[in-house]
């Protein structure tokens, strides 16, 4: 039983949980890691839409995800703070908090990604009239652009926010697209091999749908990257679909911090937003690809990356290709403008900062499952690279 103190501490905060699954699964992560180190926080969670007046009133504050007019009303009217995890007009218009991702560093990091991958030709397949489809294509065309390159892009229809979060958030509906033999005429013109940006997870399981219906390789002709990292469309595909990580544990977590800073009363400034970067790309079947010649050569590169975690030396790889050295070096010089070793150390480097970015693992494992055979190396590659330890970059990122 509460203790009279108890009860006057007590914050009682009221959770939209009709996002529970899929990617809201992992914000729901976050917020209940927050809740664990602080008992005073009572949690009502909703699952079919906004209570009446009389219940929203009991509440101190709200984790919602805003996705209307009229849900931004009713809880403007409340006086309570609220903390959106959408970022839609209304919630704008209304100052609301709002934590989520950082759109533009999502569509940055797609390009660089396909880049990387030595692809020639890109596209974006999203949606009219979403806020996050329109912020990530417009970075993800603009980083093509200032690197000399062009994108095609596909938005369906005009959808409001309330109506794709009812369908395909609350209800999380995988279905194709309604207009699925418009996106197939469109992907049977694209010149291949391209590289799709999708708006988000959804979006790459359905261009995967068509791909598979139109008879196009994925992703020997068309490689699909999503966002959300939600492993409901990305592993229930027949390929399994690369993602951006937008760090969906995190953003709960920091959703609820920030609603216990105005809660408390440490913070009025009731308008906040933060945008979280990216953690990095989760590679799966459907990146897995250099659109290179010779066909050897991107083999090669797909065996770098799909085994950073063995050790492997330049030895290994020309041995694996069956052809000399100097042969295999030349095509890296030429081709990558690299070496074989150099690409090696790239991808060692870049898993060891995914596992920094995203997991709490000792610096040794890190190391060991990134490739390095010693903690005593890596120390040293990884400082080369970003001219601080391990250590010292995980805690600024």
């Amino acid at each position: 039983m509460e203790k009279p103190a108890d009860r006057k501490n007590v914050k009682r905060i009221a959770v939209s949980v009709e996002h529970v699954r899929g990617w809201g699964r992992r914000v729901c992560e976050g917020i209940a890691d927050y809740l664990q180190s602080h008992p005073e926080w009572r949690i009502s969670m909703f699952e079919d839409g906004l209570p009446d007046k009389k219940t929203l009133s009991r509440f101190d504050g709200f984790l919602w995800c805003v996705a209307d007019e009229r849900t931004a009303l009713a809880l403007k009217e409340t006086g309570r703070p609220v903390v959106s995890l959408f970022d839609e007009k209304a919630v704008k218009a209304m100052g609301f908090a709002h934590v989520g991702s950082d759109h533009d560093a999502c569509g940055e990091l797609a390009a660089r990604t396909f880049i990387s991958h030595q692809f020639r030709n890109f596209a974006f397949f999203g949606w009219k009239g979403l806020s996050f489809s329109s912020y990530r294509q417009a970075r993800y065309c603009r980083a093509l652009k200032a690197a000399g390159f062009r994108c095609d892009v596909y938005l369906s229809e005009t959808i409001p926010m309330s109506r794709y979060v009812g369908r395909h958030v609350w209800r999380e509906r995988l279905s194709p697209p309604p207009d699925e033999r418009a996106v197939g005429r469109w992907l049977m013109r694209l010149p291949k091999p391209v590289g799709v940006f999708c708006a988000n997870d959804l979006r790459a399981w359905q261009l995967a749908e068509v791909c598979r219906a139109c008879g196009i390789g994925v992703p020997k002709d068309v490689a699909i990257l999503g966002v959300d990292n939600d492993e409901v469309p990305c592993l229930f595909s027949n390929v399994t679909l690369s993602s951006v990580d937008t760090g969906m544990f995190e953003t709960g977590r920091r959703a609820a911090e920030l609603l216990d800073d105005f809660v408390s009363g440490r913070s009025t400034a009731w308008d906040t937003r933060i945008l979280l970067k990216p953690t990095g790309v989760v590679d799966r079947q459907s990146t897995a690809v250099y659109p290179v010649d010779p066909p050897w050569l991107a083999d090669v590169l797909v065996y770098i990356r799909s085994d950073v975690d063995k050790s492997l030396t330049a030895e290994d790889v020309v041995s694996r290709v069956g052809k000399s050295y100097g042969t295999v070096e030349n095509a890296f010089k030429r081709v990558l403008g690299t070496t074989v070793q150099r690409e090696i150390m790239s991808a060692r480097l870049a898993a060891a900062e995914h596992l920094l970015k995203t997991t709490a693992l000792p610096i040794t494992t890190v190391a060991a499952r990134s490739g390095f055979r010693s903690v005593q190396y890596f120390n040293h590659c990884f400082s080369n690279r970003h001219h601080r330890s391990p250590s010292e970059w995980r805690s600024r990122n």
